[in-house]
């Protein structure tokens, strides 16, 4: 057999082959009575050495497998990959909008940190926050969703539109407070409020539920309390080796067709980017693509995630000269002479989904935290799906079943607004994405038998 560089590739030497191969030019050198067996001395000394050998051959095999993208692994594979023009994607942190309360005028610096109830995981905020008075709740007043008040010295938001009562308002810790035909969620205590962005301080996907972060690892007078109204946006690890290995042959496919692949691929490269639909109007007139008019012989690019710079840049390097952008996401690339170079795209519309859930399930399988865990299993499958997708009832319901121990879903209700009470498919369209969060999700569960 050939060992070394074949025609069919390198083929190494194993430590059985070495060590046969000492044997017998010890046999030939001094006799085949030679006593080469595993207990002799002499045994003893060709399997130190055969195993010497043998790591050699393993080298030189890492070596030239260091060169194939198929076998190459870590470093070294980010080495290959980088001179095709692919980088591996580095960790990324959770980030979160945290909302503080306390005393109106208390400032809260960068860095300064909180962490979510039981799980531990901790974030810091990424700027200095003020915080502000919050609007006292009046009486008989119509407040749309999202309103923030404060009353009884606490702070609250609207999560049903609609009129409040004409005495007492809000007033206890309830997540869903009703007054008169409004709803309110207690945030936290205190008459003001600010929301801060902040991140995760380990990387990779760090959950944090919608009211979940409410412990202050920071103290500071007057900031009292801190709560998640959303759920955090997932962070990510480092990519792995098969993933760059895909990726890497995709943006070297998507290089040698046309330019809308290649567009469309360097937008995805760009970090945070999370989905991209591109439109195309190669025409002399211009043409209305999935509802929106794109000017002749230019292009529309739907974009989900990432910065706005980021994204101008990206389009810079990638759109043909001559060749015209189209979208409400105006800026400027500066090319390599230093000129401003004006670029557009557009953001899908985000199209918040409310779902109602009520299932059966069986005691023995379903987990303490079955409920949190359906909640998650459905934000982690909805956000995944991108741009375009409808949101369907019966789909819905057959994530639940990621949870063990379910017998069955009763009743799915979704809408665009709290209590949808319908199971109605909601269209979304190319230019909409729907989104998901677990404060916008409610599970009603009750045991049963299997």
């Amino acid at each position: 057999m050939s060992y070394g560089l074949t025609s069919a590739g390198f083929v190494p030497k194993t430590l059985a082959v070495i060590r046969e191969e000492i044997n017998d030019s010890l046999k030939v050198a001094f006799g085949v009575s030679l006593d080469v067996s595993d207990l002799s001395a002499l045994g003893q000394f060709v399997a130190i050495f055969a195993e010497r050998e043998a790591l050699l051959w393993e080298l030189i095999e890492a070596i030239v497998s260091s060169q194939d993208p198929d076998s190459a692994t870590d470093t070294l594979l980010d080495a290959l990959a980088v001179l095709t023009g692919t980088t591996r994607r580095p960790a990324d942190s959770s980030a979160v909008t945290m909302t503080l309360t306390g005393t109106p005028t208390t400032a809260v610096s960068a860095g300064s940190k909180a962490s979510v109830v039981i799980a531990g995981d901790v974030f810091s905020t990424v700027n200095d926050a003020t915080i502000a008075a919050t609007a006292a709740w009046a009486i008989s007043t119509a407040y749309a969703l999202g309103d923030r008040v404060t009353n009884a010295s606490r702070v609250y938001q609207c999560i049903t539109a609609g009129t409040s009562a004409g005495s007492g308002g809000p007033t206890t810790t309830s997540s869903d407070e009703t007054d008169n035909t409004a709803h309110w969620r207690y945030l936290g205590e205190g008459t003001g409020d600010v929301d801060a962005i902040a991140v995760a301080d380990n990387t990779g996907p760090i959950a944090a539920a919608s009211g979940s972060l409410t412990v202050i690892e920071t103290p500071v007078s007057g900031w009292n309390s801190v709560v998640n109204v959303l759920d955090a946006a997932p962070g990510a690890d480092v990519e792995t080796d098969e993933d760059l290995r895909v990726r890497r042959e995709v943006e070297l496919a998507d290089a040698g067709n046309t330019t809308a692949d290649a567009i469309r691929a360097t937008l995805l490269d760009v970090a945070d980017v999370t989905a991209v639909k591109l439109y195309v109007n190669d025409t002399d007139a211009a043409a209305v693509l999935d509802g929106v008019s794109v000017a002749a012989h230019s292009i529309d690019a739907l974009v989900q995630g990432g910065t706005d710079q980021d994204i101008w840049n990206a389009l810079l390097v990638t759109v043909g000269a001559g060749i015209a952008t189209n979208g409400t996401e105006v800026g400027t690339a500066e090319d390599s002479e230093g000129n401003a170079v004006t670029f557009r795209f557009n953001r899908p519309t985000a199209v918040d989904i409310y779902v109602d859930v009520e299932l059966g399930y069986d005691a023995a399988a379903y987990p303490a935290d079955g409920d949190a865990q359906i909640k998650a299993a459905i934000v982690a499958r909805g956000n995944a799906r991108g741009l375009g997708y409808d949101a369907v009832a019966s789909v819905i319901s057959s994530w639940c079943f990621d949870v063990s121990g379910i017998n069955d879903v009763t009743l799915i209700e979704i809408g665009t607004a709290p209590a949808p009470g319908a199971s109605t498919t909601i269209a979304i369209s190319g230019r909409q994405i729907a989104v998901y969060d677990t404060s916008r999700i409610t599970v009603v569960s009750t045991p049963g038998t299997p």
